[in-house]
């Protein structure tokens, strides 16, 4: 019963394109090679499948191994393609001395000990004689608090100054520049008081712009219906992931009660927008095709908040299983979980090779193929007849289980294991849940310049409840195991 989850067809392909991207990115082959290998794998899958004596149950194997290969070599040469470093107008390729560079504002300024981060993406470069294309990520350190709090993601800027390659520190046990060169960021630079920066007139039809508008207009609307800082910061985490306005006390009291993930978008927070985008746009079945037009908003709405979201790995994951999952009800072609799991894997890593290395990626289809694997499995061990004791189990099995897959994860990223998860997750995941719900009412009320006072209180209560939960928690001698 466990194991006939996982007989879904898009394993066989998602399987060896990931096997693919880490031999590339450990003996990082060249593509001639890849695609000889590519090729001749191909070539032998043919002879094998055709042969006379080739039909025989013996040859079947070899057949599917060459294929196995196939699709491995081509996520060798897909990553090869994809890698930054192998374009001819890659940064490290070209000149990096003093000169002008256009560069276009990734992320918004991140404070420092001595100042302030910026991250950019290069997209041109100018000398004495013409403009050029370039490519590649930098990181921007700098002191002057007005440049960089005033610098928007999609802000571009014509830039003066050096960049140096982005190296680890001498006898560092963090690959630091690996890290960087997984996010497509390779080089770095000091912004002085003195150097020449130069904004270009922003463009009314700037994606990232207008996603930036909507996150800062959520925050505002937030911050003011919650003026305690503290509480504010956790909500427009809960919300929209923004942890800026973070206390970082309070966010280590959640990681070491292994309460963390609720902070970070996930599927939580797409399904608590797709049920109550569901059920108010339910008056549309009324109309003539109304149930393709529900289907489309609701969706339309779910990606919406993907990207105000900040597009992570975690919450793009929840927006392609959704996507799936109601494409093919709609359909009538049901997919399974598992299924449209592996889907979202192949997706992102055909959109970024790089993301099979991001944590957030490992964590969150880790955590949700332990709760399609496991959940099933656990909540049968013990069948609770009382509605509110079943429905405690159930969450604890959930818990359970995402835990159980996401341990070697979190161990060796973290280095520590969280004895209190279950009683903090049984409390924190519900109310997690309501002040979720609050906030989606509060937003609009907000916007509109409606009264929200009773919700506003009771997203403080719920807030407040859940952080002397998980303080409580947290004071506990021995409540977490550190090496």
């Amino acid at each position: 019963m466990l194991f006939e989850r996982w007989r879904a067809p898009i394993y066989r392909w998602l399987i060896p394109f990931a096997a693919g991207i880490i031999l590339y990115n450990t003996l990082e082959p060249t593509r001639i090679r890849a695609a000889a290998m590519l090729i001749g794998s191909l070539i032998l899958a043919y002879l094998f499948s055709r042969g006379k004596s080739t039909r025989t149950w013996r040859w079947q194997p070899l057949v599917g191994l060459c294929l196995f290969l196939a699709v491995t070599c081509s996520g060798v040469l897909f990553t090869s393609l994809r890698d930054l470093r192998q374009q001819p107008s890659w940064i490290g390729n070209n000149r990096t001395e003093n000169t002008d560079w256009l560069i276009k504002i990734r992320e918004e300024a991140t404070p420092t000990r001595s100042g302030w981060r910026l991250t950019a993406d290069l997209q041109a470069y100018q000398d004495s004689t013409q403009i050029s294309s370039i490519d590649g990520g930098i990181h921007l350190y700098t002191k002057q608090s007005a440049w960089a709090l005033t610098a928007k993601p999609g802000d571009r800027f014509w830039i003066s100054l050096p960049l140096q390659r982005i190296q680890n520190k001498p006898n560092a046990s963090f690959d630091y520049a690996r890290y960087c060169r997984q996010k497509k960021i390779t080089h770095q630079s000091y912004v002085q008081s003195n150097t020449p920066i130069h904004q270009i007139p922003r463009s009314k039809h700037n994606l990232s712009n207008r996603l930036h508008r909507v996150q800062s207009e959520v925050r505002n609307q937030i911050y003011r219906a919650l003026p305690d800082s503290s509480r504010a910061g956790l909500a427009t985490a809960l919300l929209i992931g923004w942890k800026g306005g973070l206390d970082p006390e309070r966010k280590q009291h959640y990681t070491r009660t292994g309460t963390i993930h609720i902070i970070a978008i996930s599927g939580l927070h797409v399904s608590l927008v797709f049920e109550i985008l569901w059920r108010l746009l339910f008056p549309l079945l009324f109309l003539r095709g109304g149930a393709l037009l529900r289907q489309l908003i609701a969706l339309s709405c779910i990606w919406i908040f993907c990207f105000i979201a900040g597009a992570e790995a975690s919450v793009l994951r929840a927006g392609i299983m959704f996507t799936a999952i109601a494409l093919g009800r709609w359909m009538e072609r049901p997919i399974s979980g598992m299924q449209a799991l592996g889907l979202s894997m192949l997706i992102l890593l055909i959109a970024d090779p790089d993301w099979l290395f991001d944590p957030g990626f490992q964590l969150s289809h880790a955590a949700v193929a332990g709760i399609l694997l496991l959940h099933p499995v656990l909540v049968n061990v013990i069948r609770p007849q009382n509605r509110l004791l079943k429905s405690t189990w159930e969450s604890a099995c959930m818990t359970l289980a995402a835990t159980a897959c996401t341990l070697p994860l979190t161990s060796y990223y973290f280095h520590q294991f969280p004895w209190l998860f279950l009683p903090a997750n049984l409390i924190a995941v519900p109310l997690s849940s309501l002040a979720l719900l609050g906030l989606f009412f509060l937003i609009p009320l907000s916007i509109f310049q409606l009264p929200s006072e009773p919700i506003t209180w009771a997203i403080t209560c719920v807030l407040d409840g859940m952080n002397a939960w998980v303080e409580q928690l947290d004071r506990i001698p021995g409540a977490v195991y550190s090496w």
